[in-house]
């Protein structure tokens, strides 16, 4: 028993390395694949912000010049068609990531497989063969978050986070074994992971550890170090003075002072909670982290497919071994 764990331990540890491998050997294409994914979410929602922000900035001089602007129902309607663009180029985007979750796993089982030789990958034939069963990937993205939305309810909390576990493969299964329905992929991806547990979970924790927190923060640490976040938190600080953060917390202090706490300083906390420069450098870092994140979404594709092929060879192996223990 104690030998088999150390196996296990011994190819998670090679599926941990030959992912990383996979990841930088293609850096260069899936860099491009996810540039438009991560970073077209975040133009499209800096370009919505934008229209908000002229029209705050702008209306008392538009009304001024023109009286018909001086109408709530006309402004609103001009306020959506202007920010319209910004959020189509966010849809597209999103539906761009939502495609990527399952054309990566394909194409790390297509560079795995020795299948590319000297010409380049191309992403665009895995994302084709995903969008023809596109309704049934929405499916299964519906499925998982009922699951999850059940699962966060506090008392399920603990027993979702350790059954979590079992829907680690179920976009590899999805992509890779054909015509498989939603349901029949959690089901697979349970099957092939109720004697792997321990395996898998390492490898859960590993990149959760590594793509979630680590590289992420040092991304973050990095743009500090280099000034660029007193830079990149213009646009953020420009949108809180048209906010009026300042104003919003005295109303907060206000409303609570009334309230009998005794020697316990609200109005410290509030001000603690709602400080400008704290709110600045956390939407900025939440923006950093997030898309760096998603910039290392085939990494994580490439650990879990070649953990997904690992064990699909070991069930294979297995369901052979015993017909043939049956003929016998």
């Amino acid at each position: 028993m104690t030998k088999k764990s150390g196996n296990r331990f011994v190819r998670i540890m090679n599926i941990f390395g030959e992912g990383i491998a996979i990841y930088c050997q293609n850096l260069d294409t899936f860099i491009k694949y996810m540039f438009f994914p991560v970073l077209g979410q975040i133009l499209g929602v800096g370009i919505i912000f934008a229209v908000n922000y002229y029209f705050i900035t702008n209306l008392s001089n538009l009304i001024h010049k023109n009286p018909v602007f001086d109408n709530i129902s006309l402004v609103f309607t001009l306020l959506l068609i202007c920010s319209f663009p910004g959020f189509m180029i966010f849809c597209k985007a999103f539906y761009d990531l939502i495609v990527a979750y399952g054309s990566l796993n394909s194409m790390v089982c297509v560079v795995r497989g020795g299948k590319m030789k000297s010409r380049k990958l191309d992403p665009k034939i895995h994302d084709d063969v995903l969008k023809k069963r596109f309704f049934s990937f929405v499916m299964l993205l519906l499925l998982l978050t009922v699951i999850t939305t059940v699962g966060v309810f506090p008392l399920f909390v603990v027993p979702f986070a350790f059954a979590a576990v079992f829907l680690s493969l179920v976009f590899q299964v999805f992509m890779l074994e054909d015509k498989i329905s939603p349901v029949g992929a959690v089901k697979r991806s349970i099957y092939l992971i109720k004697d792997n547990y321990l395996a898998t979970l390492l490898l859960l924790i590993l990149s959760f550890a590594i793509t979630y927190w680590l590289i992420p923060s040092l991304f973050v640490w990095l743009f500090k170090e280099v000034n660029l976040f007193n830079y990149l938190t213009v646009p953020i600080k420009t949108y809180i003075d048209v906010l009026a953060v300042p104003t919003i917390v005295s109303a907060i202090e206000n409303a609570l002072s009334s309230i009998p706490l005794g020697d316990f300083n609200i109005s410290l906390y509030v001000k603690q909670f709602f400080d400008r420069l704290l709110i600045e450098e956390s939407i900025l870092t939440m923006i950093i982290m997030a898309s760096v994140t998603w910039f290392l979404l085939p990494l994580r594709c490439a650990w879990f497919t070649l953990l997904y092929k690992m064990y699909d060879c070991e069930k294979t192996d297995e369901l052979r071994k015993n017909e043939a223990k049956r003929e016998k």
